[in-house]
């Protein structure tokens, strides 16, 4: 019963959030970059690295942060690119109970990787209410929280990864 009246919460305060966002009016230079992903799967973060000096970004301008289970969270090393946190890190009015997650979500990134392909309201919280000044994720996920959504299967990141270099060029942020 808690649970369903914690979600009903959450799902107001996102979509307060969703609403209020507005879209950054100035060309964006792709230089720092966040990445928010599900590490309940199987997530490789050297990948990620690779990912960001392919779009031309330095190691330490990354930040990734992964949704874990608790009992995960307590005993899992974070470096300085790399944290992880649960669902009770966020309280059910929507507000971020630990620094870290405070902190990736007011860090102005360039651009804001989502790479979790089912919404989940701890996720989806934390992408719209981050600071970035352009969001990319999978049309599988709420579309509203991001300014390009890709249509790739989510297990082929392949794909992905060129339909996101493709987009960025395009859109003249590489």
């Amino acid at each position: 019963m808690l649970k369903g009246l914690r979600d009903k919460s959450l799902q107001k305060v996102l979509e307060a959030t969703i609403s209020a966002r507005q879209a950054h009016p100035r060309a964006i230079q792709l230089k720092s970059l966040g990445v928010l992903l599900d590490a309940r799967q199987s997530v490789d973060v050297m990948s990620i690295m690779r990912l960001a000096d392919q779009l031309g970004v330095k190691a330490s301008e990354v930040d990734v942060l992964g949704l874990k289970e608790h009992k995960d969270v307590a005993k899992e090393q974070t470096s300085n690119n790399t944290n992880y946190f649960d669902e009770k890190m966020i309280s059910s009015s929507g507000g971020f109970k630990s620094d870290v997650v405070a902190n990736f979500v007011n860090k102005p990134f360039d651009v804001l990787i989502s790479l979790y392909s089912e919404s989940q309201k701890g996720l989806d919280l934390v992408a719209a209410s981050s600071k970035a000044k352009f969001k990319v994720g999978y049309t599988t996920v709420d579309h509203r929280i991001n300014d390009l959504v890709i249509g790739a299967e989510p297990n082929n990141s392949g794909i992905y990864i060129n339909e996101l270099k493709k987009y960025l060029k395009i859109l003249d942020i590489i």
